[in-house]
């Protein structure tokens, strides 16, 4: 095992590009199933929405949990920091940015998302679809926590959310391609940037933070 302190900075960035790789496959896994199926995304059936979700969800999960352990055994990067309790300051701030980031989606779909997208999926499709939210929020935060630790290494003395940036430059922008929506993009940029913030107020924490990404991304 290499220690944490001999790991380079570009080893973190290269274990965060591919698990932003896994959105990618995401991406070229839709364009394909439109292709065979000769519809559009949101003119799938149920079953075929739900087959997407699943297949997604495996990728997901399988990138996520290999980089985590390359993370831990190969590197000994601590990523998880479960001993890492964030102060009262921390606290309040993340507070602050889940309602920050609550408003601005309560605006974009003048309402509750998870009422919104209970109302256009249906109990059992919207069962799938959150189940689906989770896994991409798990893969997420992993892509946070090693942007963040290469940034660290890297920018020393310098306490910022540059894995929030990098995800809201990457995952974040990427959401004007995939929803075709300028607006819903950089509402996507910005939780990238709060994502960020909350990591680094919860002490880099990844299962608070993951805890605290899921209310404010799905709520």
């Amino acid at each position: 095992m290499i220690k944490k302190s001999e790991a380079k900075p570009y080893v973190y960035f290269l274990l965060g590009a591919i698990c932003l790789l896994g959105f990618v496959f995401e991406y070229v896994i839709l364009r394909t199933e439109m292709f065979l199926y000769s519809k559009d995304y949101f003119k799938f059936t149920i079953t075929e929405s739900i087959t997407h979700w699943v297949l997604v969800c495996v990728i997901w999960g399988i990138i996520s949990l290999v980089m985590f352990y390359v993370a831990v055994r190969v590197y000994g990067f601590d990523i998880a920091k479960k001993n890492n309790k964030p102060d009262a300051k921390g606290i309040i701030t993340g507070i602050l940015l889940i309602s920050g980031a609550v408003g601005v989606k309560f605006h974009v779909y003048n309402g509750w998302k998870c009422v919104y997208d209970f109302h256009h999926s249906g109990g059992y499709q919207f069962i799938f679809q959150y189940i689906y939210y989770i896994f991409e929020i798990f893969l997420l935060a992993v892509t946070l926590a090693l942007l963040q630790e290469g940034c660290d290494k890297m920018i020393k003395k310098i306490e910022a959310p540059f894995g929030g940036f990098l995800i809201a430059l990457t995952w974040g922008l990427s959401h004007i391609i995939t929803q075709g929506s300028l607006y819903i993009g950089l509402t996507y940029f910005a939780l990238s940037i709060m994502f960020g913030a909350a990591y680094i107020a919860f002490k880099r924490n990844l299962y608070i933070t993951f805890l605290f990404m899921s209310i404010m991304f799905l709520v």
